[in-house]
């Protein structure tokens, strides 16, 4: 079955809603039972508590006419001993109505009895010229024995009482453990519901990151995701993306590489005529400068066509790398020494700050050509009585050379493209002299290509600041030396 994200989140949602109702059910249900139970105290036993009371407080006012009665023999107080006596009965009938069927036999011989002791009264007073002591002495057992009755239905009833009390508060104290219990497991069941979930949308989604991290870094290998769903589909037109993407890199760099080379062609046949035309005496000493100018243009081309070339291998993977153990700061004193006289032609001056640093691995061709790329840039875009400052030293990958100048700068919007091929600030236009934009590329790709970083920080009119990082261990170069930005 092929679950969607949204069938996925609604399942996990179902199931936690489920619990909570389940959990939910249990406590109410054990709540209704306490409050049954809770009702039936009130409305039973408390009342029926209240009757028995009442109850009692009336037979002792009967048993006190009854003794009035007996020693006096006055028919008033028989009277109010009768009317008494019609109360008990009611109370005793509304006692048999109230109470539960395991308290009606006790009822039932508190009625005899009560009856008994009417009977006994009625033959004495019926008896009265010829009293009989043995009646008397009948009702006032029956009396002590309803009064005794009385005491044991109360005891009773308020055991009953603090029984169901008690059981209340059992039923409560583990209601709320249970419902303890119940929120704590909804809880974990949830967080266990919600980490599943999330594993099961953000892992494929990890995946899937990781994927287009290594398509920006120009490896072109298939996303394999462990999902079944809509990201699962988003992979795979990703992988179509990247398939495309690597047709279109192949096939650029090819044009790249073609380009490159049919430009070798023409600029040896220009340079073999400027050769040919300089070594003959036909040329006019006045068109010597002429001849100077085309040498500096071939030059120019050659040079740019060498790193269109240097991009071409960058990109396809093509780029080797010749790793030696060497002293990164002579590389330096001999790249600022040989950009001194061009410096000193535009009276700019260059300072050079060196701290010790170990040897680093490196490709020393390639190295001195991510120095030189970032001094000729610096001396390029720095007007007349300028300064530039080049500093070696340690830095957090390992060493580190840093090349400031109080040149024109970059704005801040155009800072993140300074290092994409043939890309050029808008204020460059302004400079004197401006680059073909793919030397600050060649810096990323070589630094990169050693394991390293390149940084910026510039502002207008400002002047900018160049970091380059090496590491000092250097034990392998990566497989592919392909950038971002190129």
């Amino acid at each position: 079955m092929k679950l969607t994200v949204y069938k996925k989140m609604m399942l996990g949602f179902g199931i936690i809603i489920l619990i909570m109702i389940i959990s939910s059910t249990y406590v109410l249900f054990e709540l209704k039972s306490v409050s049954g139970s809770a009702k039936y105290i009130i409305t039973e036993n408390v009342r029926t508590q209240e009757l028995a009371r009442q109850l009692q407080a009336i037979i002792q006012d009967e048993n006190g006419y009854l003794e009035k009665y007996l020693i006096s023999n006055d028919d008033s107080y028989f009277s109010l001993f009768l009317e008494t006596g019609k109360q008990v009965d009611q109370n005793l009938k509304l006692l048999d109505e109230q109470q539960s069927l395991g308290d009606h036999p006790l009822i039932h011989g508190m009625i005899k009895t009560h009856n008994a002791l009417f009977k006994a009264m009625q033959a004495k007073r019926n008896a009265a010229d010829s009293p009989d002591k043995s009646q008397e002495q009948a009702g006032q057992q029956n009396m002590i024995l309803l009064l005794d009755s009385l005491d044991v239905l109360i005891n009773k009833n308020q055991t009953f009482i603090q029984n169901e009390i008690g059981r209340i508060e059992s039923i409560t104290a583990r209601s709320v453990r249970v419902a303890l219990l119940l929120i704590v497991g909804t809880l974990i069941a949830a967080i266990a519901a919600a980490f599943i979930i999330t594993q099961t949308i953000t892992r494929p989604i990890g995946d899937l990151i990781k994927g287009t991290k290594q398509i920006a870094r120009g490896n072109f290998d298939n996303i394999h995701v462990s999902s079944n769903d809509e990201i699962s589909l988003l992979a795979d037109a990703v992988n179509d993306m990247s398939v495309k993407i690597n047709d279109t890199n192949i096939m650029r760099t090819q044009t790249m590489q073609q380009i490159s080379h049919e430009l070798k062609t023409p600029l040896q046949a220009v340079q073999s005529a400027h050769d040919v035309l300089k070594a003959s005496r036909a040329v006019r000493p006045d068109k010597l400068r002429m001849l100077e100018i085309i040498n500096n243009s071939i030059d120019k081309m050659a040079h740019f066509s060498h790193q269109y070339l240097d991009l071409a291998k960058i990109e396809s993977g093509a780029m080797q790398y010749t790793m030696e153990l060497l002293d990164l700061l002579k590389i330096v004193e001999l790249i600022v020494e040989e950009a001194r006289l061009v410096a000193n032609s535009k009276e700019i001056g260059i300072e050079l700050n060196a701290m010790p640093i170990p040897k680093i691995m490196m490709d020393g061709e390639k190295v001195s050509m991510v120095i030189n790329n970032l001094i000729s840039n610096a001396i390029k875009y720095t007007p007349e009585y300028g300064k530039i400052v080049v500093s070696v030293g340690p830095g957090e990958l390992g060493v580190q050379v840093q090349v400031q100048d109080s040149g024109i700068g970059i704005s801040q919007d155009e800072i993140q493209n300074v290092f994409v091929r043939f890309y050029q600030a808008s204020n460059v236009k302004g400079a004197r002299t401006h680059g073909s934009g793919v030397g600050l590329a060649i810096v990323k790709a070589y630094s990169e290509g050693h394991g390293g970083r390149v940084h910026v920080e510039s502002n207008l009119d400002q002047g900018s600041l160049f970091r380059v990082e090496f590491p000092i261990v250097n034990s392998r170069i990566p497989e592919n030396q392909k950038t971002l930005d190129l």
